[in-house]
């Protein structure tokens, strides 16, 4: 949800959130709409996947689409090749075990305003996190993201998901679901694909 949507309605946003990307939001050849399907992500994360591999899902399942991060790493928690770590609402917590795992590619999901259709999906990396809404209970994420790269020089990315809606114990938008379900089919396949040995 956007800022001004939440001013109009006069509600504060949630203090859980919420990160802009430079410019409009990112540049359009970034964002991956539903409409268009998911095959440039699969390839991108095709690409960039090196390596031991760090993946780190993001958000409160209290509050509505905010659980994206977090649902995604519990669909992917069987994925052969990788470690996958649920850190929900504090990814803080787990910056130690991240870094202790040595990894080669760390790939971070969560719910990110992108100014864009529920269930937008876009590929970002650090240089594209320009921002972020203050939080006493979130380290922002281009800090978190800054921090890992440095800590453990893996190559850092965020798989960012437009939500509808973060209320409080609301349920995830169907828009949003189906993204997170989408996403962990092509996180899967991605994954498997390079445990398979080669022919």
């Amino acid at each position: 949800m956007r800022r001004s949507d939440y001013d109009q309605g006069g509600v504060e946003p949630p203090q859980s959130k919420v990160l802009r990307t430079r410019g409009h939001a990112v540049e359009a050849s970034t964002l991956i709409l539903a409409k268009a399907g998911y095959m440039d992500l699969r390839e991108q994360l095709a690409t960039v996947i090196q390596g031991h591999v760090v993946v780190m899902g993001i958000g409160n399942p209290c509050r509505g689409d905010d659980a994206a991060g977090s649902l995604l790493a519990q669909l992917i928690s069987d994925a052969p090749g990788v470690r996958v770590i649920d850190a929900q609402e504090v990814p803080e917590s787990y910056m130690r075990q991240v870094v202790g795992e040595g990894p080669d590619t760390v790939v971070l999901i969560d719910s990110v305003d992108l100014d864009s259709a529920p269930g937008s999906v876009a590929f970002l990396e650090k240089h594209q996190v320009a921002g972020y809404w203050p939080s006493t209970h979130r380290m922002p994420l281009s800090l978190l993201m800054h921090y890992l790269e440095r800590e453990t020089h893996a190559r850092i990315f965020l798989i960012a998901i437009q939500p509808r809606h973060t209320a409080f114990m609301q349920p995830m938008s169907g828009e949003v679901h189906a993204s997170v379900a989408s996403i962990a089919d092509v996180l899967k396949g991605v994954l498997e694909m390079r445990c398979m040995p080669a022919k």
